[in-house]
């Protein structure tokens, strides 16, 4: 797959999907599938996107992200898609919606067929629709397919519905409307060995500052390092009885029984939601309720 971070013309035809994409769940999978469906066989999948939020870049607040753009582009690439323009919403936000089209999406991009969701926006203070999209590109003979929502529980998908999902620890929602699991991705460092000390030795991840933050508590949790998959019991926070204040990932592998994992990276994807966090009197109480997780993550996994 090839990945563009600027805009230039492309030497070959395409058939493109329009969006921002995040989280690339089951309503912009449906788009990506429909695009690939109606491309023509000399027509390269092509996905034009942003290397950073259209909506954090206009507004006065920020939304958390379900991906980063490392993981968009894994995603994207287990669809099919060709290549990637992801580029600098800068290069575009004050364009009209005419020049967007014709001077970038027709000519530079080279599409023949364009792809997008029903609720599209592009142009200028987003004011241009998916229909201005199919009444520009009408005397230029391409072919424009507007996808219906995917729907969940008779709600459309978006990532604005995942990601609240996520933050009150509805994680099965979730992981339904992305149509894969929602994780924790990062390298496995050395904490301060609380975990040892409960007798129950972990695996500590930070947590990425741009991504959505899951509800504070503890997870059953499958963890994959070195193509090996290891049942877990995570805890999501910032540890109050033991006195953390930054939110970490830590995981207790409940079938693990080898070295030390410092330096490897590991994907620890949450599964289902035990309990919210809390602060216990005493480090016994701890003990005895990180007990009692483990139990109840085991019957889960029947094991």
């Amino acid at each position: 797959m090839q990945i563009f971070n600027t805009i230039k013309k492309t030497e070959y035809n395409t058939a493109v999907a329009l969006g921002f994409f995040d989280g690339v769940h089951k309503g912009h999978q449906a788009v990506i599938n429909t695009c690939k469906t109606n491309k023509k066989s000399d027509e390269k999948l092509a996905v034009f996107t942003f290397k950073n939020s259209p909506y954090n870049m206009l507004s006065d607040t920020t939304k958390p992200l379900l991906t980063t753009n490392e993981e968009k582009f894994e995603l994207l690439k287990s669809l099919g898609v060709d290549i990637v323009f992801c580029v600098d919403f800068n290069e575009v936000k004050n364009l009209t919606a005419e020049s967007f089209v014709c001077d970038i999406i027709l000519d530079k991009i080279g599409a023949k067929t364009i792809t997008t969701g029903f609720n599209y926006h592009f142009a200028k203070g987003g004011t241009a629709t998916s229909d201005d999209l199919k009444l520009l590109c009408e005397s230029s003979s391409v072919n424009v397919h507007i996808c219906d929502p995917v729907m969940f529980e008779n709600e459309a998908i978006s990532s604005t519905r995942i990601r609240n999902c996520i933050q009150n620890g509805d994680i099965k929602s979730a992981n339904s409307m992305l149509g894969y699991n929602f994780s924790i991705k990062s390298e496995i460092h050395s904490g301060n060995h609380i975990g040892t000390k409960l007798n129950s030795p972990t695996i500590n991840q930070s947590l990425t500052d741009s991504l959505v933050l899951p509800k504070f508590g503890v997870y059953a949790t499958k963890v994959t390092v070195d193509n090996n998959t290891y049942l877990g019991a995570t805890n999501i926070g910032i540890h109050p009885t033991v006195g953390k204040t930054v939110p970490l990932c830590e995981t207790h592998l409940l079938n693990y029984t080898g070295a030390e994992l410092y330096g490897k990276y590991a994907v620890t994807e949450l599964l289902h939601f035990i309990r919210a966090e809390k602060e216990f009197d005493n480090i016994d109480s701890l003990k005895s309720q990180i007990k009692e997780d483990i139990k109840n993550i085991k019957s889960l996994f029947k094991i």
